[in-house]
């Protein structure tokens, strides 16, 4: 039986670090990803990322039709409000696996494997990288009718997925589902068997100190599908970028995302990149020199 299967869908132009991403999947061996997409497939291929091609609307078809609610207005934006139920929605392609979760495509992966072993696997229902929430841009669940289902315990959730509005039912919706309140007693006994450890992935964001209680680190680097940073070289599950990318959850004082400003994100051939390592920084993508 498999180890393991991220979901991750995309719908629209790739972003320009999608090669990269690929790489640092193609080093996890043991892990599968399955992408459903409206764009052709990037350059970089790895035998264990798979494409499904929808279009938007049937995608949108597709999730209504497994869910069982009209989803015919969803954004792409709203999908992240779906992740919950994408063991639902893609069951049939969890078949042989013993976990499933998803994740997002902003992200370099260093060794998962390292650190999500077979006995933290096997032990645990549900596994986030935040201490404090399941975590929108990985989260691991053992493949189970009740895991795969876990999402409909969720309160007026087909209204909240069927709203335009976007309610993060990913993190902090489902993050009750795994740790309920101490008042509540009977879910606390029914709730899933949870490991929330902080994994400090996500630099830039200016909310959390790192554990040697400075800031978080600025300069990483990733080769042969090891990834380290300027501070840390062991024990790193993957760097999350969103900060640096996108102002839309940055808090106000820490400005805008640097990337914005940059005129090319990717400073070099992925392929070249993938032989020799790169670096991933606020400055951008860049050759190991």
């Amino acid at each position: 039986m498999k180890r393991l299967l991220l979901i991750s869908p995309w719908f629209g132009a790739w972003p320009e670090w999608i090669n990269f991403f690929i790489e640092s999947c193609k080093h996890n061996r043991e892990i599968d990803w399955l992408i459903p997409t409206d764009q052709a497939e990037p350059e970089n291929k790895a035998p264990n990322v798979k494409f499904v091609h929808y279009s938007f609307d049937d995608y949108k078809e597709k999730i209504s039709s497994e869910v069982g609610v009209d989803l015919h207005n969803l954004t792409p934006y709203k999908l992240c409000d779906l992740k919950p139920f994408l063991g639902l929605i893609f069951s049939r392609q969890l078949e042989g696996y013993k976990s499933f979760g998803y994740c997002d495509n902003d992200i370099i992966f260093g060794n998962l494997r390292a650190i999500y072993t077979d006995d933290i696997l096997d032990r645990y229902e549900a596994i986030s990288s935040h201490s404090d929430r399941m975590a929108g841009h990985l989260s691991v669940f053992r493949n189970t009718p009740k895991m795969q289902t876990i999402a409909k315990r969720i309160p007026n959730w087909r209204e909240r997925i069927a709203a335009v509005e976007h309610f993060g039912l990913d993190e902090g919706a489902l993050t009750t589902m795994m740790v309920p309140r101490r008042k509540h007693v009977i879910k606390r006994l029914l709730a899933p068997k949870s490991l929330l450890v902080e994994r400090y992935t996500t630099p830039g964001g200016g909310e959390r100190l790192w554990p040697d209680g400075l800031q978080s680190p600025d300069a990483w680097t990733w080769k042969n599908g090891q990834l380290s940073n300027e501070r840390f070289s062991s024990g790193i599950l993957y760097l999350h970028f969103m900060f640096w990318h996108s102002s839309r959850w940055r808090r106000p004082h820490t400005g805008a995302a640097p990337w914005l400003s940059l005129d090319k994100i990717v400073q070099c051939d992925w392929r070249e990149a993938a032989q020799k390592g790169f670096s991933i920084s606020p400055d951008g993508i860049r050759l190991l020199v």
